[in-house]
């Protein structure tokens, strides 16, 4: 096919093109007007169906009217509706005539040719109807005759036949309506007949001489499916023929028919009781017990008789109650019980006596005979209703219902009229829209054709140019809006993508060059392809050394074999592993560097190549070293530090309880060291303070260990020593302190005090040991300096006054003895105020103000930081909210414990911040917490978790006193951290003391490449403050530029406030 219309022309395809989709709209429309066709074919039998559907509904209302009138006339013995009858054989005979000839019935049939199941139904049912028809002549003569006891279910028959032969009628119509109408049309037929049925039985049954119980039980049966029938119909009935349905049952004929069935309904109830009645008396009954014991004085005889008695007193009491009785029935009634209390009293002389009476039966005889009347005219009674008076209201109600059936069928057949009409006119309207639409097309469609030629003679033209224009300059001619302007926009598009490629080309290229990080790239089988030259530089091979070979090459064998397989595994499953890996340079020198390796797979999801790229972190790794070291080792005497000291004090009493030994802890302090710094200098004291660490060490045996804890203090831990090991080893610790020391050619000589406690007499924890020693130590500085104590507990009176400020803590967070003080914290580069950080203050009723260093340490071990947090966030966050109302937009910084954290409460502290900043319409990212670094170390996931959800909220989290506790990259990249803060003591020193300005320049690097902003604390000099902002810092805090501030002092600064105004000063200011 293809070559065939390859050798067509363009304008030869346009037209085939266009002839299909012409030859389809004519298909459709064809089709189209095929099913309107069909469609006026199916309301034209309809129309027909419906006709014949009026017919037989006549047919059908007639023949009831002629059942009623023939049961009438039967029962009355010919007594009653003769000459109705007669009239009413014509009237049917003229509607069975009308429908036979009428000419849609044969229509009608022969429209369903087709389907010759229905075909053959219908004709089966038309053929009954016209035999039963032969046979009404039949069964109306023997009913003149009195001689068809039969006739009422011929009748019955023969409109259920009819009634069958219009449920076989279908509408042939797609509209449900209809169809939904024509269901409702059969039940009502249905509901019509049985109504007939009702009317013909009931008839009889009033026109008889006497009324008969018996014959009413197939009257109930028939009520009975009557309402079955209306219950049916009007659950499925549309809304309008259910409210018209509705309207005709609750009409006046329709009351009056209701009223009439009670009455009947009540009189044959009437002679059922009294047939029971008449059971209870007759043979068996009470007469025969009664003249039985009489006669013979069985005892049998006199049960029956009173059981007889009873049983009739209670039916008489229940036909006097249950029923509204003639005063003719009532005296018949009242003659039954005098018979029946006469016998009853017959019965107890005889029994008294105890003698045979048969003379009593003869004295009885005329009440008997007056029992037995009354019984006979009970039982044959008249019908309380004429049979005229129920025909004229049933045929009423009968009537209105074929009036209903009738609009019914009338409303069809005028929606079929006009769905004809509908269907004509559409019919007409598709004729003519569709030659119009075919002619439009034609005329538009070949002015489409001529100018799309002409459009694509234009592109190929501009094309074969382009072709020939080795600088790809030549731009396509771009106009109008359709596919071929969409072309040559492509096109144009193209060959400027192609100019970018070209230089994106170009310049990952120089990325690949320069790139700082390494980058390899291998094939599918894991062998080397290419290099950068960041690579050779990084591991001293180039791409003649590596090219071809496996990667492995650079292999350090530092790692295990599980951990490249945990790598592969990760490549096969992730398409991604990243991580530290140790390798090895050219040179055989082992290097950490961090790789992230990618799976390049294609359309088949097969790995074709693995791209690495990875950075040196030597330097990392050695900014990691210098924070450890800071964190563990005293800068100025090489000692371990309180952090290391608490390891391996912790060490030694693990080992000591294993062992059932004792550790020594010696607390020691260098007696008036201050007097050094005042009258020499710091340079002097610190030479002495490494003076003295040198000599602690060289008198330590093996297994001691010394700690620098403080300014001038130092810890010693000896383990496995007793009383007298101690001793000893106190007096040399002593005499290599007491010897001079030397600085600027000048000897002094300073004592020192020491403080002795033992695990475990004198404390199970570091906490307590340390504790006790220094309480040791601080006695024997009040005893006099210059030798040691041991700890006795007498010397607790720091804990008393510990637990004295503890209970008036307690009674000061009761009673919010508590303010808050807000110091700025400064944007280094732009000198404004960003935010502030509240401080907790207490003003204790008899001591004054406390610092918040002697009561919060309490407050977290007493279990009262959680209320005073708690506390101290809604003051602060009800004073922010108030800030910003007078437009000065802080944000506020506010410190959190551990304890806080991990709340012990009900409520979490997550769900206090949340509920307080609501509570005060304060945006999350105006408000920030701070913690400490110990509580990135706690093993506390509760905590962890806490700050998490914390930091989703969209607070952020600053870390406090960074540098002082167990800082660590670890705990950084793992933890929520937004901002690091340097901790105020680094500042002191770091521009007198290179170990600390070299750490702080870590830290800056550090959360550099980490991202992170940093706060310094304690700026106090100008110094400071030139030194921290060279290196980057970002934020400052201090008393250089404030001291902590009182609510309505934080405002006034802030309304004064000028960038950098506290540079010009220059004064350096002192904690306070």
């Amino acid at each position: 096919m293809q070559p065939v219309l390859s050798r067509l022309s363009l304008k030869q395809k346009l037209f085939l093109s266009a002839s299909l989709p012409m030859f389809i709209l004519v298909l459709l429309a064809v089709l189209s007007a095929s099913t309107l066709i069909k469609q006026y074919q199916h309301a034209s039998a309809n129309v027909l169906t419906t006709k014949v559907t009026l017919g037989i509904e006549n047919v059908i209302y007639e023949l009831q009217k002629e059942r009623g009138l023939s049961a009438g006339y039967l029962s009355s013995d010919g007594r009653l509706f003769k000459q109705e009858l007669q009239q009413q054989w014509q009237t049917t005979d003229k509607v069975f005539q009308e429908l036979v000839f009428n000419s849609a019935l044969d229509k009608t049939i022969n429209t369903v040719k087709s389907d010759t199941e229905l075909f053959n139904t219908l004709q089966e049912q038309l053929s009954k109807a016209s035999l039963a028809r032969q046979q009404l002549s039949i069964a109306r003569q023997k009913i003149i005759e009195l001689n068809t006891p039969e006739n009422f279910s011929f009748y019955s028959r023969l409109t259920q036949k009819l009634i069958n032969f219009v449920s076989q009628l279908r509408f042939k119509s797609d509209n449900s309506y209809q169809v939904l109408v024509q269901a409702d049309l059969v039940n009502m037929l249905r509901i019509q007949e049985l109504s007939g049925q009702e009317r013909g039985l009931v008839n009889k049954l009033l026109s008889a001489p006497v009324l008969e119980a018996g014959a009413f039980k197939q009257i109930a049966q028939i009520r009975t499916q009557l309402d079955n029938a209306i219950t049916n119909a009007v659950s499925v009935m549309t809304q309008e023929n259910r409210t018209s349905f509705s309207l005709l049952m609750d009409s006046q004929p329709q009351q009056l028919i209701s009223g009439y069935r009670s009455q009947i309904q009540q009189q044959v109830n009437l002679i059922e009781q009294t047939e029971i009645i008449n059971d209870l008396i007759g043979y068996g009954g009470l007469s025969y017990n009664f003249n039985g014991y009489l006669t013979t004085l069985n005892p049998s005889y006199l049960a029956n008789f009173r059981e007889n008695y009873f049983a009739l007193k209670s039916a008489l009491t229940h036909l006097t109650n249950n029923h509204t009785l003639t005063p003719k029935q009532q005296e018949l009634i009242k003659t039954i019980k005098q018979t029946a209390d006469s016998y009853q009293e017959y019965v107890t002389e005889t029994e008294l006596k105890q003698l045979p009476a048969p003379e009593a039966t003869l004295e009885l005889l005329a009440q008997d005979i007056a029992l037995h009347d009354s019984l006979y005219q009970l039982l044959k009674q008249q019908p309380v209703i004429d049979s005229e008076s129920w025909w004229q209201a049933a045929t009423a109600g009968i009537d209105a219902l074929h009036q209903l059936n009738t609009q019914l069928t009338a409303k069809i057949v005028h929606q079929n009229l006009i769905e004809k009409q509908q269907i004509l006119s559409y019919l007409y309207i598709s004729l003519f829209a569709g030659l119009l639409f075919f002619y439009i097309v034609y005329l538009v469609g070949r002015n489409i054709a001529n100018d799309l030629i002409d459009s694509v003679r234009g592109i190929v033209d501009d094309v074969e140019k382009l072709a020939k224009d080795p600088s790809l300059e030549l731009a396509l001619e771009v106009k109008g809006k359709d596919e071929l302007t969409q072309i040559a926009l492509a096109v144009n598009q193209m060959v400027s993508e192609r100019m970018k490629s070209r230089r994106a080309l170009h310049q990952a290229s120089a990325v690949f060059r320069h790139s700082a990080e390494g980058i390899i790239v291998t094939d599918a089988n894991n062998h080397i392809e290419l290099v950068n030259p960041a690579f050779t530089k990084i591991t001293g091979y180039t791409l003649d050394d590596v090219k071809g070979k496996s990667p492995s090459i650079l292999s350090s064998a530092h790692h295990q074999e599980d951990f490249y397989q945990q790598l592969w595994r990760s490549l096969s499953s992730k398409n991604s592993w990243e991580g530290e890996i140790w390798n090895k340079r050219k040179g055989g020198k082992i290097y950490p560097e961090y790789l992230k390796i990618t799976a390049v797979k294609n359309s088949k999801n097969k790995t074709i190549q693995h791209i690495g790229l990875f950075l040196d972190i030597s330097n990392n790794k050695q900014y990691e070293q210098d924070i450890w070291y800071k964190t563990n080792f005293d800068s100025l005497t090489k000692l371990p530090n309180r952090h290391l000291f608490s390891s391996r004090l912790q060490q030694a009493i693990d080992s000591a309880h294993n062992t059932n030994s004792q550790v020594a802890i010696f607390f020691i302090d260098l007696d008036r060291f201050k007097f050094i710094n005042e009258l020499h200098g710091h340079a002097a004291g610190n030479k002495v303070l490494k003076q003295s660490a040198t000599r602690l060490e060289a008198v330590l045996g093996p297994d001691d260990s010394i700690a620098r804890i403080g300014g001038d203090e130092f810890v010693v831990i000896s383990p496995q020593t007793g009383n007298v090991g101690a001793e000893q080893l106190a007096q040399k610790l002593s005499d290599t302190l007491a010897k001079p020391y030397l600085f600027d050619n000048k000897e002094t000589i300073i004592s020192s005090s020491f403080g002795i406690a033992f695990y475990p007499e004198d404390g199970q924890d570091i906490e307590m040991l340390l504790h006790n020693s220094e309480t040791a130590m601080y006695q024997a500085k009040r005893d006099g300096r210059a030798h040691y104590q041991y700890f006795s507990p007498e010397m607790n009176v720091e804990m008393l006054e510990r637990m004295h400020l503890e209970q008036r803590l307690r009674k000061a967070v009761k009673q919010s003895e508590f303010y808050l003080e807000y110091q700025p914290v400064i944007d280094m580069h732009s000198g404004e105020v960003t935010s502030v950080e509240a401080l907790v203050r207490w003003q204790d009723p008899d001591y004054g103000v406390i610092s918040p260093q002697a009561f919060i340490p309490i407050a977290e071990e007493a279990g009262l930081i959680e209320p005073l947090g708690e506390w101290i966030l809604q003051q602060a966050l009800s004073d922010l909210a108030q800030w910003h109302a007078q437009g000065l937009m802080l944000k506020m910084a506010i410190n959190v414990s551990a304890r806080q954290c991990i709340h012990s409460r009900d409520i979490s502290f997550f769900d206090i911040l949340k509920q307080t900043l609501a509570k005060h319409d304060i945006a999350a990212e105006n408000l920030h917490i701070e913690i400490t670094e110990s509580m990135l170390i706690e093993d506390k996931p509760q905590c962890l978790q806490t700050l998490e959800s914390i930091k989703q909220l969209g607070v952020d989290i600053y870390l406090d006193d960074f540098g002082t506790g167990y800082s660590a990259l670890s705990y950084l990249t793992q933890c929520p951290i937004s901002v690091i803060k340097i901790d105020k003591s680094f500042i002191d020193n770091a521009l007198d003391n290179p170990s600390d300005a070299k750490l702080i320049k870590a830290i800056v690097m550090m959360a550099q490449s980490l991202e992170m902003p940093l706060v310094a604390e304690g700026v106090e000099t100008v110094e400071q403050w030139h030194f921290l902002r060279n290196l980057g810092c970002d934020y400052a805090q201090g008393y250089l530029m404030s001291k902590p501030l009182a609510k309505a002092e934080l405002v006034e600064f802030l309304r004064h406030a000028k960038p950098f105004q506290y540079l010009e000063i220059g004064t350096e200011l002192s904690a306070v």
